[in-house]
C-alpha cells in the first residue's frame, strides 16, 4: 500500500487544497472542491498493469469531470467504485443522483461525470485501463445502468469491498498477480453479463468467462434443489450442452462440482452446529442432500470420516 496523502499533520488551511490536488490526478483529471480544513487519507495499491485500486477517506468533497478534462486528458479507463460509509452521488450519463451507499457504482472515465461527496465519506474503487479490460466502451455505457441484473453483482461488490484488506495480507509474489487477474477478469464478467448488446468483443468475454460465472452461480445458489445444468444455461442464455461441454473443457463434471461445494457448505455447518436433535439429517436436507445415507457416504469419502464423527472432532476441539 501506498498512502498518496495524508492531511492529518498539514495545517488547517492547506489540507483542502492538497486534497483537491490529490483527487484532482489520482485518476483521470477532474476539478475539485473541498470545504476548508477538510481532513483526506489516500491510498493506492497496484493490483497489476493498467489495474489500480484506491481507498479514499475525506470529510467531503465534489469532484466533475467535463469535456475540457476529456479534450486534454484521455486516459481510457475505467472505474468501478463502491461507497462505503457517508452521503455520495453519481451523475454520469443516465445515471442520476440518488445516493447508492454500499452499491457499485460503474464509471466510463472517456465521459463527463460529476461525484458528490458530503460529510466523513469512505470510498473505494478498482481503476482498470480498457486495454486491460478488453471491452469496447459502448459495452461499458450500455452496461452502465443495468450492472444488478447480473447474477454476479453480489460476488463483486464483496470481492471489490474486501480488496484493500486482502492485498495487504499478501506478501508480493505470484499469488498477488493472479489476484489482479481474477479481479479483472471478474469485472469483466460483470460487465460483459450486464450489457443488453453482444458485439465482438463481449461475446468473446462472455464465453471466455463462462466458466466463472458458472461456478460464482452456483456459490451462490449451493442450497437450492433445483441448481443443475438445465437451471445454470437458462440463467446464463447457453445450451444445456455448453454447460456441460464448459465443465469438461476444465476437467470437471457439473454434479461433482455441486456436491463438493455442497459438501463443503455442510462440513463449516456442522461444526458450528451441536451434535443431536437431527442436527445431521436436518442439515444435509438444507444443503441440497435428499438422503441422510447418501450424504453420510459421500462425507466420509471426501474427509475419511463420518458427520458424527467430525462433530465430534471439531467439538473437543472448540472450534464451533
Amino acid at each position: 500500500m501506498a498512502v498518496v496523502l495524508d492531511t492529518t499533520d498539514l495545517p488547517w488551511r492547506e489540507r483542502a487544497d492538497a486534497l483537491c490536488a490529490a483527487l484532482s490526478t489520482a485518476g483521470a483529471l477532474a476539478t475539485v472542491s473541498a470545504p476548508p480544513g477538510s481532513r483526506c487519507r489516500i491510498s493506492s495499491w497496484a493490483l497489476a498493469p493498467g489495474a489500480t485500486v484506491l481507498h479514499t477517506v475525506t470529510d467531503g468533497h465534489r469532484m466533475a469531470r467535463t469535456g475540457r478534462h476529456l479534450r486534454s486528458d484521455d486516459p481510457e479507463q475505467i472505474s468501478l467504485g463502491l461507497p462505503r460509509s457517508g452521503s455520495v452521488r453519481l451523475a454520469h450519463r443516465d445515471t442520476t443522483g440518488s445516493d447508492r451507499l454500499g452499491e457499485l457504482q460503474l464509471v466510463d472515465l472517456t465521459s463527463p461525470y460529476a461525484f458528490f461527496v458530503d460529510g466523513h465519506s469512505t470510498n473505494q474503487a478498482v481503476i482498470l485501463d480498457y486495454r486491460r479490460l478488453g471491452l469496447g466502451v459502448d459495452t461499458v455505457r450500455a452496461a452502465l445502468p443495468r450492472l444488478e441484473s447480473s447474477p454476479l453483482y453480489k460476488m463483486t461488490r464483496r470481492h471489490v469491498r474486501d480488496l484493500p484488506a486482502v492485498i495487504d495480507a499478501m506478501a508480493p509474489g505470484p499469488a498477488l498477480s493472479m489476484l489482479g487477474s481474477s479481479t479483472t477478469d471478474l469485472i469483466r464478467a460483470l460487465i460483459a453479463s450486464a450489457a443488453p448488446r453482444q458485439d465482438a468483443s463481449t461475446a468473446d468475454a462472455v464465453n471466455r468467462t463462462l466458466f466463472f460465472r458458472l461456478t460464482a452461480f452456483i456459490r451462490a445458489h449451493q442450497r437450492d434443489r433445483d441448481l443443475g445444468a438445465a437451471r445454470l444455461a437458462a440463467a446464463h442464455a447457453v445450451s444445456v450442452r455448453a454447460v456441460y461441454a464448459c465443465f469438461a473443457a476444465h476437467g470437471e463434471q457439473l454434479a461433482e462440482w455441486v456436491i463438493r461445494g455442497r459438501l463443503e457448505g455442510a462440513r463449516a455447518e456442522l461444526a458450528r452446529t451441536p451434535a443431536g436433535a437431527g442436527s445431521i439429517g436436518r442439515i444435509a436436507h438444507s444443503w441440497g442432500f435428499k438422503d441422510a445415507r447418501h450424504f453420510a457416504r459421500r462425507f466420509r469419502e471426501a474427509y475419511h470420516l463420518s458427520p458424527t464423527e467430525w462433530q465430534q472432532l471439531t467439538a473437543d476441539h472448540g472450534e464451533r
